[in-house]
């Protein structure tokens, strides 16, 4: 498929085929060579387009990975602009160059769109660090339809994190044809009980999908891995290190692992390390084979790639909605951009595993980053309040230890957009078509079945239920991906109701700065 591995004597020779990125987000121009099986780690510096090239490698069996990665701003065609980049796919001497016209990601010549099989990937699978938990419902769960886990993902899993526990993991199929599967653990057999993905750590969960994802995939795939070592201990990494390389030669597949773990570049044969190092000049330079204290003493050198605030949330959509609310927050406290703070938040899983990630964590980052958890306000109505009532101290003083690093949002996500929206349909569904330029949105007959009358659980199930239709019927009738009409829907929200909010968020982004 591909040509033969480079010649360690000559950084940057040539393969056969390759990528080059030009002028788009920070890249001046960066040239990457695909490179052969194997598991590579690739590391960078700041502002050295580390994600970009990860983007542009999933492109190869993505057709929307662009959309999803490279979004353009609705806002302002001065925002987000990506009208001047473009991303050249040098495949068995042919080419093809991607770049933005107008309203989407087109090839040309076109008639060169289908160079990508020619690279022989029956798939290219991407995989991150995320906190997105499938927790059966109570009409969903029947221990009738529990199954046995492969053999090989349970001992790749007690092995990795050194124990016997995942002896139990079984899965159950929540949505019948299509594949839904979601893991549980069974904690007792007198009578049959069992654990839902919430209960698994976010490196149990993460590594747990790795294993399934490598047992599905066919001979010859690739795999690309964005920093997932980053919920994983030291030990834990190393094992899955070798586990990757163990499986890239039995099954021929090429694994590109984003990283900036201090173990896994020290521990990897440093042939197998690509290091993306931004010039003087502006141009990326992709190098191969580099020694780990050379892509360490440079990215530890680079104190900016770290940012001044790092939050811990519950899930995909808290974390958006806490970066919308933020970002108001920003532009009303700093005129002045030097002073504005930079922000990553990081979806966790549910409210325990977001203060156990915190304790564990904390003290990875240096001091002068600030780490906040942002846990949804049923943590603190409902949760904490029944605790305290039980006298459920063990649990208590879990959060108690932290409680000066955690902070609570006014709301649950879904409950506080479902309620707003349900306030002001008319209104809210006018800046939904505002914000998308569609003015044929219609999100009255969705709203109309949402039962205001119910509370706590049964609130937030519902308002779960709706904000998802919601979401669906928004990512269908734009055809934008997921993740683009949550960040935008959060936006629209965030927006609309700031005057409401404003001195919530000023209070709780106020502490951290």
């Amino acid at each position: 498929m591909l040509s033969k591995y480079f010649d360690m004597g000559a950084w940057g020779t040539k393969l056969v085929d390759a990528i080059e990125i030009c002028n788009l987000r920070n890249i001046k121009k960066l040239r990457f060579e695909i490179p052969n099986q194997g598991v590579w780690l690739l590391t960078a510096g700041n502002g050295a387009g580390k994600t970009s090239l990860l983007a542009c490698l999933r492109r190869i069996d993505y057709p929307n990975a662009f959309q999803v990665h490279f979004p353009t701003s609705l806002v302002s065609p001065q925002l987000d602009n990506h009208s001047n980049g473009t991303v050249t796919y040098e495949i068995d001497g042919e080419k093809v160059e991607y770049a933005y016209r107008g309203e989407r990601w087109t090839p040309r010549p076109r008639r060169n769109s289908h160079l990508f099989k020619k690279l022989g990937y029956p798939t290219v699978t991407y995989i991150g660090a995320t906190a997105e938990r499938i927790t059966p419902r109570q009409e969903d769960f029947d221990t009738k339809g529990i199954r046995s886990v492969k053999p090989e993902i349970i001992a790749a899993a007690n092995d990795i994190f050194d124990t016997q526990k995942f002896t139990a993991l079984r899965s159950i199929n929540l949505s019948r044809g299509v594949g839904n599967d979601a893991f549980v653990l069974n904690v007792s057999n007198s009578p049959k009980t069992y654990h839902s993905e919430k209960h698994f750590s976010l490196g149990e969960l993460c590594v747990l999908k790795l294993l399934r994802l490598i047992t599905q995939v066919s001979n010859n795939s690739m795999i690309i891995i964005d920093e997932l070592e980053m919920a994983l201990h030291p030990r834990a990494q190393v094992k899955l290190l070798r586990y990757l390389e163990e499986q890239a030669r039995g099954k021929k597949l090429t694994i590109v692992f984003s990283t900036h773990s201090v173990t896994l570049l020290k521990t990897i044969d440093r042939k197998q390390i690509i290091y993306l190092e931004k010039q003087d000049d502006g141009e990326i330079r992709s190098i191969i084979g580099c020694y780990p204290t050379y892509a360490l003493g440079n990215i530890a050198a680079d104190e900016e790639t770290l940012p001044d605030i790092v939050l811990y949330v519950e899930d995909a959509f808290a974390r958006d909605i806490v970066t919308a609310f933020f970002t108001l927050f920003a532009d009303k406290k700093y005129t002045d951009p030097t002073e504005r703070p930079t922000l990553k938040t990081i979806p966790v899983g549910g409210f325990q595993q977001v203060v156990m990630f915190l304790d564990q964590n904390r003290a990875v980052l240096p001091g002068h980053v600030k780490q906040r958890a942002i846990l949804d306000a049923d943590v603190k109505d409902e949760t904490l309040k029944t605790w305290n009532a039980s006298k459920n101290h063990k649990q208590l003083a879990k959060v108690q230890k932290l409680s000066n690093k955690i902070s609570y949002l006014p709301f649950t996500p879904e409950v506080g957009l479902i309620s707003f929206i349900a306030n002001d349909v008319g209104g809210f569904q006018t800046k939904l078509r505002q914000r998308f330029v569609d003015n044929q949105i219609h999100i009255s007959s969705i709203m109309a079945t949402y039962n205001a009358t119910l509370q706590n659980k049964a609130q937030r199930d519902e308002c779960k239920r709706v904000q998802n239709e919601l979401l669906a019927y928004l990512e269908e009738k734009t055809q934008r991906s997921e993740e683009t009409v949550r960040e935008i829907l959060c936006g629209v929200f965030a927006q609309a109701s700031w005057a409401t909010y404003k001195p919530n968020f000023m209070q709780l982004f106020g502490s951290l700065t």
